[in-house]
């Protein structure tokens, strides 16, 4: 009986050592946490300054810069706004360039971005007036119904969609939701 007493409590003690290695070693991440490859393209037409200086080799100046030369057609005219071959093609794989359609001309579907991201989130949308989720700004978002600022940033960690019911992805948006929002959303 006293030889099984000795041996529980070695085990017991094995059991409680290793717990302590593997905490410390989880604590110290000597495995880091795998590299979130789905992550959402920020588009050069679209982004906001602090959406842009989260890029590689992109300050306060460049993004000032990239933001007065939009739109964009492709990701090599980065050039026009000062940037480097070396940094555009850093910034490639990270970026995508969404709609080129100029600031002063509306189409019929959308308003200009500079109106759309003037409004309040309680503001509903123009009747024809769509919102592209690809590259819509969270307040462009939040102005949907049914859509807070919360589900706002959802959609935007969620991105790219390559059809409006893909939004349903997103925690939170269900049918209810989407029944309310799909004509007023685009993917193009």
């Amino acid at each position: 009986m006293e030889m099984r007493m000795k041996n529980i409590s070695s085990l017991a003690a094995w059991f409680v050592f290793v717990g302590f290695v593997l905490t410390t070693v989880l604590a110290q991440n000597v495995f880091p946490a795998p590299a979130k490859t789905d992550k959402a393209l920020v588009d050069l037409n679209s982004a906001s300054a602090k959406e842009l200086e989260a890029l590689p080799g992109v300050g306060p100046a460049t993004s000032k810069k990239i933001i007065a030369n939009r739109p964009y057609k492709s990701v090599d005219e980065l050039s026009k706004a000062g940037l480097s071959e070396k940094v555009i093609e850093k910034l490639k794989p990270l970026v995508t360039v969404g709609s080129t359609t100029p600031a002063g001309a509306a189409s019929a579907t959308t308003a200009p971005s500079s109106i759309k991201k003037s409004l309040p989130s309680s503001t509903k949308l123009a009747p024809g007036q769509k919102v592209n989720i690809n590259t819509a700004s969270k307040e462009q978002l939040d102005a949907l119904p049914g859509i807070g600022s919360t589900k706002a940033q959802a959609i935007i960690d969620g991105r790219p969609y390559e059809k409006i019911e893909d939004i349903m992805k997103v925690k939170g948006i269900k049918q209810g939701v989407f029944n309310k929002i799909k004509d007023l959303i685009t993917v193009k």
